[in-house]
Formats: structure tokens, C-alpha cells, sequence
């Protein structure tokens, strides 16, 4: 007699209460601990996507604080190499193309205009925005500034930030070499963070020690580095490839750079956003004159930033017949503020 296998319908009810029972006790003992192995990932997290989210909005905030750092410290350094050189005694100089020249600083002047502004229709566009932030946003922050701020005590702020490059300063009259301006900066630097209340006082003017910059894309550049193509970003300004990568290189020359901690993060900050305006401030009317007087004010721009950066990396020399074109420039005229 052929006799087939039972259903598994069958052989449930075949089975007795008891273990009927056993096995439903058994399955929902498994379920409890399937629903408890569950609530032990969720509490450490692993499982539940809530769970992740404060740490997803902590990792964000430390990528975003990183990323505004770096853009604050690299338009600071960038600011460092400006046209507009700001020695330590915040005293300004500024090298204007003369008036009759200015024709002489289109974008047509000839061979040696391409070739350090290959970009110019690029930079042009930029330096368009770039004056439009400038005139409605930057400069009112400037006169805030100026009207709330008196003359002595911008110059003083002036002097504590520029105080605090001193360091970087250091480092690079060494990597060029002037171990005897590498003195002068440190004996600068110990006199005006100690008798000169951290540099919003300079004593060390007044006892002969006088001031001077310098930062790494200066350093390249005595190094024998050509400058590039120029280039201009709005907030950043003007610079070339040899003065950005410089600037990137400049962070790192900072002492706050290396200080990871909240007040650090806010004076890194603010010490940025008060250089920017402070500085700006200090040159209102001198790049108004300019603006005003000039045929092409983005020419004029580049040409006195590409002459200044040449004078600063030989130290000040002002005889531009040895290092550019004869009729580059025919006078220069230099701005002094009160």
C-alpha cells in the first residue's frame, strides 16, 4: 500500500496543544530578541537614520568651518599682496600710472600685456563683479568703519594685525636669505608684542627699527620663479599663478593656523574680515583718484599691481627702467594717508 508524505498543514494539526504551544512560545521569544538585537544597533546608532543625523550636521559644520578658513586665510594672505602695501605703521603707498599714460595700459599695448594677462577677457568680466561688491558693499563697510572708528585707533588696529604677519614675515626674509632684515623683523616683532601693548603701539619705529614685508610669493619670485599669467577673483583681488600658490603657502606660516580651538576659529575670523576692512578703508580716496583719472581702470589696476609686486620682491627698488618696459611708467605718484 503506497502511503504519502503529510502536508505541512497535516502534520501541524496533527501535532498536540502542548507542542503547538512550545513552538509558538519559541517563535515569539525570537521575535522579542530580533526586536531587541534591533533597538541595541538603533541606540548605537548604526541602524537609525535619525540616529546619524547629528553627526552627519557635525561633520558638515567642521568640513564648512574648514572650508571658510581656508577661504578667509587665503583672501587675508592674498590682500598681503595687494597693490595697496600696507607697511606696518599702516602708513600706505601707492603706485599710480599717470595720467597721460593711462592709454599706454590697454589691453593693446603689445606682446609683453599678453603675456601676463592671457586671461584678460576672463579677468575683465571678474573684475566687473568685482567692483560692483566693491562699490556696494565693501567701501560702505569702509566709511562705517571710518565714521564709528577714530584715526588713531584704526592706525592701531592697522598695526596689531600687521603685527601678527610678523612671524611669516620672519620665515621669509630667512628663505630669501636677509638674515639681517630676518633681525630687524623679530627685534620688531618682541618690541611691539611687549612695550608696544601687541603692536597697536610701535616703539621699535621710534627707535630706529623700521617696518617691511614679505610673503612667500615673494620668496618664489626671489627664487628666481616667474610670476605667471595674472589673475583676478573677486574678494580675492589681484594676483598671479606664482603669488596664489604663494598665498596657499602663506597659511601655513600663520601661527593661529596650527591653534584648533573655537576662540582661535573666531579671532582667525575676525582678525580677516576687520584686515579686509581696515585695509580698504586706508585707500578709499587713493583708488577713487585713480579710478577717476585713469582711461582704463582695469589696466591701471594690473599695471600698478604687477610693478608694486616687483619692487616689493627687490626690496623696494624703484628704478623700474632695469626691470620693465621704458615706457611703462613715467611717474609715480605716491599717496600717503594722515
Amino acid at each position: 500500500m503506497l502511503t504519502l508524505p503529510a502536508s505541512p498543514i497535516i502534520r501541524t494539526c496533527a501535532q498536540p496543544p502542548r507542542e503547538l504551544g512550545r513552538q509558538r512560545e519559541l517563535g515569539r521569544q525570537r521575535g522579542l530578541s530580533r526586536q531587541r538585537g534591533l533597538g541595541q544597533l538603533r541606540n548605537a546608532g548604526v541602524l537609525h537614520s535619525s540616529d546619524l543625523l547629528p553627526s552627519a550636521i557635525k561633520i558638515t559644520k567642521i568640513a564648512c568651518g574648514f572650508i571658510v578658513a581656508i577661504i578667509f586665510s587665503i583672501s587675508t594672505a592674498v590682500a598681503q599682496e595687494s597693490p595697496l602695501v600696507i607697511t606696518q605703521d599702516a602708513e600706505p603707498e601707492i603706485v599710480e600710472r599717470s595720467i597721460e599714460d593711462g592709454s599706454k595700459a590697454s589691453p593693446t599695448d603689445g606682446k609683453r600685456t599678453n603675456d601676463e594677462d592671457p586671461w584678460e577677457g576672463f579677468n575683465r568680466e571678474l573684475f566687473k563683479v568685482h567692483t560692483v561688491i566693491d562699490d556696494n558693499l565693501v567701501v560702505p563697510l569702509a566709511k562705517g568703519y571710518r565714521a564709528v572708528t577714530p584715526q588713531k585707533g584704526r592706525r592701531g588696529i592697522r598695526r596689531f594685525l600687521a603685527n601678527f604677519r610678523a612671524p611669516g614675515v620672519f620665515i621669509n626674509d630667512l628663505l630669501q636669505g636677509e638674515f639681517m632684515r630676518a633681525q630687524r623683523t623679530a627685534t620688531r616683532f618682541f618690541v611691539n608684542s611687549t612695550i608696544g601693548f601687541g603692536g597697536f603701539a610701535d616703539p621699535a619705529l621710534q627707535i630706529g627699527i623700521d617696518a617691511h614685508t614679505e610673503d612667500f610669493g615673494q620668496t618664489l619670485g626671489v627664487w628666481g620663479i616667474d610670476s605667471g599669467p595674472y589673475i583676478f577673483l573677486p574678494f580675492f583681488g589681484p594676483s598671479t599663478a606664482r603669488d596664489s600658490l604663494g598665498a596657499g603657502a602663506q597659511i601655513f606660516l600663520d601661527p593661529l593656523f596650527y591653534i584648533r580651538t573655537p576662540p582661535a576659529n573666531a579671532f582667525r575670523f575676525t582678525r580677516a574680515s576687520v584686515g579686509g576692512v581696515a585695509a580698504r578703508e586706508n585707500v578709499i580716496e587713493p583708488l577713487e583718484e585713480i579710478r577717476n583719472n585713469s582711461l582704463d581702470y582695469y589696466a591701471a589696476f594690473r599695471s600698478f599691481y604687477l610693478q608694486t609686486r616687483k619692487r616689493d620682491i627687490l626690496n623696494g627698488q624703484t628704478d623700474f627702467e632695469s626691470f620693465v618696459g621704458d615706457d611703462e611708467f613715467d611717474e609715480l605718484d605716491e599717496f600717503n594717508d594722515e
